[in-house]
């Protein structure tokens, strides 16, 4: 369950920087939260394969720490139309 999890965390994380950078390409902070959430998903994948604690501490930080961004570049109104 946790392989599909960081699956779906690193497709979703790609789409969504992709499509920001596309469309949206004033959105650094929303940018940078889908990547960390990208990168976050493939720790996960990792970490279900190794049972390594770093590396899914690693991962769950780098998720909240997408999420602080997300925050703010919702707080920014980063998707307005400029």
């Amino acid at each position: 369950m946790t392989v599909a999890a960081g699956i779906v965390l690193a497709v979703f994380g790609s789409v969504g920087a992709w499509f920001l950078a596309r469309q949206f390409p004033q959105a650094r902070f929303l940018r940078a939260c889908y990547v960390l959430l990208a990168i976050g998903g493939v720790l996960f994948v990792a970490w279900s394969l190794s049972k390594l604690l770093p590396v899914g501490v690693a991962g769950a930080t780098l998720v909240a720490a997408g999420g602080v961004l997300g925050v703010a570049g919702a707080l920014r109104k980063e998707l307005r139309s400029a």
